[in-house]
């Protein structure tokens, strides 16, 4: 079972203050399990963003990299698309270590190898340098079969685009804290011209962050709304409940404002797609983010991040008052059906090193889980990011980490009775009600009953 979240796993961060470059001298070495091989090998290494690809070269000319490959040569792949990944974990040819994501699905259906004879004989992977949810993550029935790696840490704010909201007559030194003072923005924000065509919108719930979940970022309605979607001891699914219906009908009136095909027309234009592509276009005032929202828009259109202000997620009436956070993060997996395993270990250590975690930070805005980075990490470096900090600190509800072997199921149907709510094609409470029986189903079909 993984562990919990918990407030003080994240208090020895809030206090960072001092400049990234202060990291030159906490590069790790490679531990004993480096050496090389007799021959040289290429090591595939894939990653699912493409958001490094941009600064590929740049990674790659890591002066540490040959203390950790030897004579091995790295091919470093990024953008792997998800039917590629997908493809190549089940047919056998995967990378021989890799971000791919599905990482809880990887480690039940055994296709990723265990690490913990690695982690024992290195001198960079330790239990006490990496956050807790991170490392708890990597763990599948006990048995850790991954390494925190690239980005990870919280996961919950509401930002915001303030001259936006102060163009719709709204205070932006006032944000919302409810669902409630919430659609008071959405509505002076989501705007058409006189044919009815629309031009801007104030919030898509579902973007990003907050339409994220069951997995490795938690469940952004379930935290909002308060409710836990499945029990990792008694196997029992916790779907047909008042407050994730609560959640769907609520939610699902900021889409009805909008107008579901318009958004739909919205997200087809280039450039105003979901995860900021809207937000960083300026058609879209407001959006439920993680951390990196503030450094990716920096790092993309900076104009625009001088503009951001950060808050507290929204919640429902019932729950004024809570301060809620989330932690979670990325891992990279050894695959049992990858050539070179020992070779391509101390990429893991690697991906813990300065040089990479500056690259990756600076360049794009991603923090890693491992805490020696933090202690010297500028929570200054981007516009709105000293909030996400702080939060840590004032945060009084984090969200649960709970393992669900199908929980890629009761994602994908999340998304099917979701639009059916907001569309006004089944009810919010016939929509849990029906998601509950079809994932009971499907969990003891799977086997894991």
């Amino acid at each position: 079972m993984t562990p919990k979240l918990t407030r003080r796993g994240f208090l020895n961060l809030a206090g960072a203050t001092a400049g990234l470059t202060a990291l030159a001298a906490c590069v790790p070495a490679p531990s004993g399990e480096a050496a090389a091989a007799e021959e040289g090998v290429t090591v595939q290494f894939w990653i699912f963003w493409t958001q490094p690809g941009r600064i590929h070269d740049q990674i790659m000319a890591d002066p540490s990299l040959p203390d950790f490959m030897g004579d091995n040569t790295l091919e470093f792949r990024t953008g792997v698309a998800n039917e590629a990944r997908l493809a190549a974990v089940a047919g056998g040819t995967p990378p021989d270590i890799g971000a791919l994501g599905y990482y809880l699905d990887f480690m039940a259906r055994d296709v990723v190898v265990e690490v913990t004879d690695y982690v024992a004989a290195s001198s960079v992977i330790n239990e006490e340098d990496f956050l807790e949810i991170n490392w708890g993550q990597t763990h599948y029935q006990g048995v850790q079969k991954g390494v925190p790696a690239i980005e990870g840490f919280v996961r919950r704010g509401f930002f915001y685009n303030a001259r936006m909201v102060a163009d719709a007559g709204l205070d932006p030194d006032v944000p919302p804290v409810t669902w409630d003072e919430a659609w008071i923005w959405h509505e002076a924000l989501t705007q058409f011209d006189e044919n009815n065509n629309l031009l801007q919108i104030g919030l898509d719930p579902y973007d990003a962050e907050g339409g994220v979940g069951p997995g490795n970022d938690g469940w952004g309605m379930a935290d909002s709304f308060g409710f836990h979607y499945f029990d990792e001891d008694t196997k029992e699914f916790n779907l047909d409940n008042e407050e994730f219906a609560e959640g769907l009908e609520v939610w699902g009136d900021y889409i009805r404002l909008i107008g579901p095909d318009n958004l739909v027309g919205m997200r087809a234009v280039e450039g105003q797609g979901t995860w900021g592509g809207s937000f960083n276009a300026e058609v879209q005032a407001c959006i439920i983010e993680g951390y990196w929202h503030c450094g990716e828009t920096f790092n993309e259109v900076p104009e625009v991040a001088e503009q951001i202000r950060a808050s507290w997620t929204p919640v429902p009436e019932r729950r004024r008052g809570t301060k809620l956070q989330q932690g979670g993060g990325h891992m990279v997996q050894l695959f049992k059906d990858g050539n070179y395993k020992d070779e391509a270990w101390p990429v893991a250590e690697w991906l813990q090193g300065s040089y990479f975690c500056d690259q990756i930070f600076h360049n794009i805005g991603w923090l890693p889980s491992y805490k020696p980075y933090y202690d010297v990490a500028d929570q200054n470096l981007f516009p709105g990011l000293a909030f996400v900090f702080q939060s840590v600190q004032e945060a009084n509800y984090w969200g649960p980490q709970i393992n669900c072997e199908i929980e890629d199921f009761v994602r994908v149907k999340y998304g099917e009775f979701r639009e059916k709510v907001y569309r006004d094609e089944i009810s919010g409470a016939d929509a849990v009600a029906q998601m509950q029986d079809l994932c009971t189903k499907e969990y003891k079909a799977a086997g894991f009953a």
